[in-house]
């Protein structure tokens, strides 16, 4: 049974890893025009690749689904809701990466809240 848990494990990392990079490529590449950030997209793929892990090892699939919803719901957010802005030395601005962390955080607090508040309330179930 121990065996079974940790090949279930293994393929849930490895099958969020793979949504990740599908909703990297997509973001970072494929839509590349529109927002025209480089370092921000692979920042954010990096973090979200370690918290896959990490969350993946202790068995949580609600936070990797969360990070992935917040990578990619992030960057359709900030393509939806972004503006452009002159800072005061005349260079261009734009807000659309305030707006795709933002939205990325909450999304992975979110998961993490209502993943502990599930596993009480399983934990709770169980001893009724």
């Amino acid at each position: 049974m121990k065996t079974k848990t940790y090949k279930s494990k293994i393929l849930w990392g490895i099958s969020m890893s793979g949504l990740l990079g599908l909703s990297y490529w997509i973001s970072r590449y494929f839509f590349f025009e529109l927002h025209g950030m480089v370092q921000w997209p692979d920042l954010l793929a990096i973090v979200s690749l370690v918290i896959i892990v990490i969350a993946s090892f202790f068995g949580d699939r609600i936070v990797p689904l969360a990070t992935i919803t917040g990578y990619l719901g992030g960057f359709i957010l900030a393509m939806i809701f972004n503006t452009d802005g002159v800072d005061p030395g005349g260079g261009g601005t734009n807000n659309a990466w305030i707006i795709w962390g933002t939205f990325f955080g909450l999304s992975i607090l979110t998961g993490f809240i209502f993943g502990v508040y599930l596993g009480r309330s399983n934990a709770n179930a169980k001893q009724k």
